[in-house]
């Protein structure tokens, strides 16, 4: 039995921005109120606490488990200006993460197996964050906006992860089927540009919903040989897994005339197999 609290000081290096050409992001700047993108951002601090722990019940179920508390100031934050898209990366405000997560591994049986994973996070900006102090025009960040990845969408509060194997002789030989489902909840904040309080808001952005992914496997070892056969995304499932725009300058952010949507998603269901030499 393992237990533990730890406490970890961070920070990352403020470095050099790519130059913004003022000409192509005129009408964005102006909407921000800056007379351009800042050449150099400084550097950013996180304190993270951290209380968890690692079990084994007599090696029929084995736990880890944690609570995590972070605090992220003066956040290199990466802008993407609604119309001209050239990105920027500025120091905005302040923000905080909590949350949980557990995993755990259960022999039900000398040939059954199970792996669990669960996971919460709650990743939000704590004050607006603005990149000109005139107080008449939007935050680049709002109060509650949530933190989001590259793709410029908010992560999942919530996530889970199931598998079970089932191991056993066929024809003498050591064989296995397994299942495994991944879930991804639809995010529960908005982040800064579908936020209509927010300067990047863009109408044209929307949620991403939930999704589900499904995978069958079963094998079976030939002395120096193994095979195995996959089914990939069994239900076929295409979700929205995230989108972009192409760019519209002419008409602004807001107008769907002349720009067109990409989405991505899951591949299609994939049947496969594999050979691999032991």
């Amino acid at each position: 039995m393992l237990f533990y609290v730890t406490y970890v000081h961070r920070f990352r290096s403020g470095v050099c921005n790519s130059p913004v050409p003022y000409a192509s992001c005129a009408g964005d700047f102006q909407s921000f109120g800056i007379a351009g993108a800042s050449p150099t951002y400084a550097s950013a601090t996180v304190d993270s606490y951290e209380v968890g722990a690692k079990n084994n019940f007599n090696n029929r179920l084995k736990l880890a488990s944690s609570v995590y508390y972070i605090k992220w100031h003066n956040i290199q934050q990466t802008v993407v200006p609604p119309v001209c898209q050239i990105s920027f990366i500025s120091n905005l405000g302040e923000a905080t993460a909590k949350g949980l997560d557990v995993q755990a591994d259960i022999a039900i049986s000398s040939s059954l197996t199970m792996d669990l994973t669960a996971g919460y996070t709650d990743a939000r900006y704590t004050k607006d964050s603005r990149l000109s102090p005139d107080p008449s025009l939007l935050p680049i960040v709002s109060n509650g906006d949530a933190i989001v990845g590259l793709g410029g969408q908010p992560g999942a509060p919530f996530t889970g992860s199931v598998g079970v194997e089932y191991r056993f002789s066929a024809f003498d030989k050591p064989s296995f089927v397994r299942a495994d489902y991944e879930y991804v909840g639809a995010p529960k904040w908005v982040g800064p540009n579908q936020d209509p309080n927010s300067g990047p808001y863009d109408q044209g952005n929307y949620a991403l919903p939930s999704t589900s992914f499904l995978t069958l496997r079963g094998g079976v070892a030939l002395n120096e040989w193994s095979a195995s056969a996959f089914i990939d995304n069994l239900t076929d499932s295409h979700p929205v897994t995230n989108y972009d725009f192409t760019i519209d300058p002419l008409n602004g952010p807001n107008s769907y005339a002349n720009r067109n949507q990409r989405n991505y998603t899951f591949r299609p269901r994939t049947f496969g197999l594999t050979l691999t030499e032991s």
